[in-house]
């Protein structure tokens, strides 16, 4: 945290003036409703928290939906069943109706048992509409991202 006479305080003004109409608090709770949604399977859940015509790109540069339809095909059938994984929320920036997420995903296609787990560092860019529903999701990684996880897999 910054203190009262901080250099801070002049990039929190900054930032607190961005119009916004939706809540920084909403903004976090739905954000993290989303990545809580991987943890418990509740596919129903992630998809209420989209617009009715939403835009994801996962990653950034590859449309996978466009609108309720396309995103209910993309989050029923881009994860194999028998993949393992698990966002960790490490940091959350909210300027105006936007957010800037970042996580570590661990991944495990369990399908190979010679494969190892990654953790990858996933920065998502989300944009709200005025109601409060994602209209906007963009996720970013790369190579440079990965690394092989250290946990341990259950011997089978």
């Amino acid at each position: 945290m910054i203190g009262p006479n901080s250099s801070g305080r002049l990039l929190a003004k900054l930032v607190s003036s961005v119009p916004a109409t939706v809540e920084p608090s909403t903004v976090r709770e739905r954000v993290g409703a989303y990545y809580d949604s991987y943890r418990t399977g509740d596919l129903a859940g992630r998809e209420a928290l989209f617009a009715d015509d939403c835009h994801l790109e996962d990653p950034a540069g590859r449309v996978v939906a466009t609108g309720r339809r396309t995103l209910h095909e993309f989050f029923a059938r881009s994860i194999p069943a028998d993949w393992s994984i698990m966002f960790r929320l490490d940091r959350v920036a909210v300027v105006g109706n936007e957010a800037l997420a970042t996580t570590t995903l661990t991944l495990h296609a369990a399908g190979d048992p010679a494969r190892t787990p990654v953790d990858v560092i996933v920065n998502t860019h989300f944009v709200f509409t005025d109601a409060g529903t994602i209209g906007s999701l963009r996720t970013f990684f790369d190579e440079e991202s990965m690394r092989d996880s250290d946990v341990e897999q259950p011997a089978n």
